[in-house]
């Protein structure tokens, strides 16, 4: 059974878009191990703006995306909402990835077939941000570089499994 982990959903104040080569991350760090599933990420779209890939990465020494997908799963994005709001859209992550807790791990949005008229909106605390697990990262680059804002927070919810410990005369 599903369990939400770490989140983020309240006091959304603003958005910040995601197209071709404007990618938008949320870092954020398990309390304790667990096998991430999938997420929900309050979105809505402005006209077409094709698939949206989102992806688990790892993060470097200064909290940045680095690396390949430690997982991945997509949406349509045509099919988002476009209430500026948004919507609570879940993407399964394929099979999933076994996360270790107290490491901080990133949650990365891209929309390649999209453009500056075609394009996701990730709704965003701008004003109050209070997770203290991670922040909002940017790339115009396409994950080339990233840049951080420790005060902004996406709105996210990651979910998955407990790993449930081997009974002791199962240990070696």
């Amino acid at each position: 059974m599903s369990a939400k982990f770490e989140y983020y959903n309240m006091g959304d104040d603003d958005v910040l878009y995601i197209h071709d080569d404007l990618w938008q991350a949320q870092t954020f760090t398990p309390s304790g191990s667990h096998k991430i599933s999938f997420v929900k990420l309050k979105l809505y779209r402005t006209l077409s703006p094709g698939t949206i890939t989102v992806s688990i990465k790892a993060t470097d020494g200064s909290g940045h995306p680095v690396d390949n997908d430690l997982c991945s799963g997509t949406t349509n994005g045509n099919t988002l909402t476009t209430d500026t709001s948004g919507e609570w859209r879940e993407i399964i992550l394929g099979n999933g990835y076994d996360l270790s807790g107290s490491t901080k791990y990133a949650i990365v949005a891209r929309a390649l077939d999209g453009d500056g008229a075609n394009h996701v909106g990730w709704r965003i605390d701008l004003s109050s941000a209070t997770y203290s697990g991670g922040n909002a990262e940017y790339s115009i680059n396409s994950g080339s570089e990233w840049s951080s804002n420790s005060s902004w927070d996406f709105m996210f919810e990651e979910w998955g499994e407990k790993q449930t410990p081997l009974p002791t005369h199962f240990r070696q």
